[in-house]
C-alpha cells in the first residue's frame, strides 16, 4: 500500500510506520527514511514538502487575475506565464497556494491566504510535526536562480503574494516578490538580495504607521548587509484619504487609477 493511501485512514507518523519509514525533521523540513537498512529506499530521504509536492497541486487559471484580462491589461496567456513562473497551486479547497520557494529552488511552506500556511495545517492534522518550524523566505526568491545574460534586474516587494504575481506581468523589467505578513519578517530575509537594487512597496494606511515600520526596516538591512534598498513613498504621496483608509497596496491604487 502507497503512503498516500495509508495517509487517508491513520495519522502521519502511523502512516509512515506502516509503510516501514520513519520521521524525522532535518534543517526545519520533515524527511521519512526506511527503517530496514536493507530497504533500497534506504539511501532517499522523503521530503516535505518537495518538488513533487509542488506540482501536484500546479494550477494556472486564477480568480485574481481577471479583472486585469477583463480591462483588456493583461491576457490568459500572461496569466498562465505567471503561474509558471511562480509554481503557482491550488489547495483541495481552490483557493490558490503560494510556495515559499528559496534561490535553491526548494519549497520551504505555503501560503493559502484565509487558511494560513500549509505548516500550520498539517501542524493541526498531525500531533508528530507539533515541533517542525519550517524556514521561511521572500515569495518569488527562486526567481533569483534564473540566470540571464543582461544585468541584474532590481527587485520590487510588495505584501500580498497576488499582487507581485500580476505586477510581474505588468512591469516585468523588475523581479516582483511578497513578503506575505509582516508577523515573518526578518532582515534575513534580504540576505540573498545582495548586490541587487530593492525597493519594497509597503500597503498605505492613515496613520503612516507601515511606512515608518519599513522606513525602519529598510535602514536596518542596509546597515547590516550593505544593500541598495529603499521604501517607495507613492502610495503615501498619492493616495487619497479613502484609499488611505482601506489600507490599499500598490496594485489595488494603479487598478483605481485605471478605472
Amino acid at each position: 500500500m502507497q503512503l498516500k493511501d495509508l495517509l487517508a485512514r491513520c495519522s502521519l507518523k502511523a502512516a509512515a510506520l506502516e509503510a516501514g519509514l520513519e520521521v524525522r525533521m532535518m534543517g526545519g523540513r520533515l524527511t521519512f527514511r526506511p527503517l530496514d537498512a536493507d530497504d533500497p529506499r534506504h539511501s532517499v530521504d522523503f521530503i516535505l514538502p518537495s518538488m513533487k509536492m509542488v506540482e501536484a497541486c500546479r494550477a494556472d487559471d486564477f480568480d485574481f487575475f481577471l479583472p486585469w484580462i477583463e480591462a483588456g491589461r493583461l491576457t490568459a496567456e500572461q496569466m498562465h506565464h505567471a503561474a509558471g513562473r511562480y509554481h503557482l497551486g491550488k489547495s483541495r479547497s481552490g483557493r490558490p497556494m503560494f510556495w515559499m520557494m528559496d534561490e535553491r529552488l526548494d519549497p520551504l511552506d505555503a501560503h493559502i491566504g484565509s487558511e494560513g500556511w500549509l505548516s500550520e495545517a498539517l501542524k493541526r492534522r498531525e500531533p508528530v510535526l507539533s515541533q517542525w518550524c519550517p524556514a521561511h523566505c521572500l515569495f518569488g526568491l527562486h526567481l533569483l536562480a534564473q540566470r540571464g545574460t543582461g544585468p541584474l534586474l532590481p527587485v520590487a516587494i510588495v505584501e500580498a503574494e497576488a499582487s507581485a504575481v500580476v505586477l510581474s506581468e505588468l512591469f516585468p523589467e523588475a523581479l516582483w516578490m511578497a513578503y506575505a505578513t509582516v508577523e515573518h519578517l526578518d532582515c534575513r530575509l534580504f540576505a540573498p538580495l545582495r548586490g541587487r537594487t530593492v525597493t519594497i512597496y509597503p500597503r498605505t494606511d492613515p496613520s503612516f504607521s507601515t511606512y515608518l515600520f519599513f522606513h525602519d526596516l529598510a535602514e536596518e538591512v542596509r546597515r547590516r548587509y550593505d544593500m541598495h534598498i529603499g521604501v517607495a513613498s507613492v502610495l503615501e504621496d498619492h493616495a487619497s484619504a479613502e484609499q488611505k483608509e482601506r489600507c490599499i497596496d500598490l496594485l489595488e491604487f494603479l487598478r483605481g487609477a485605471r478605472e
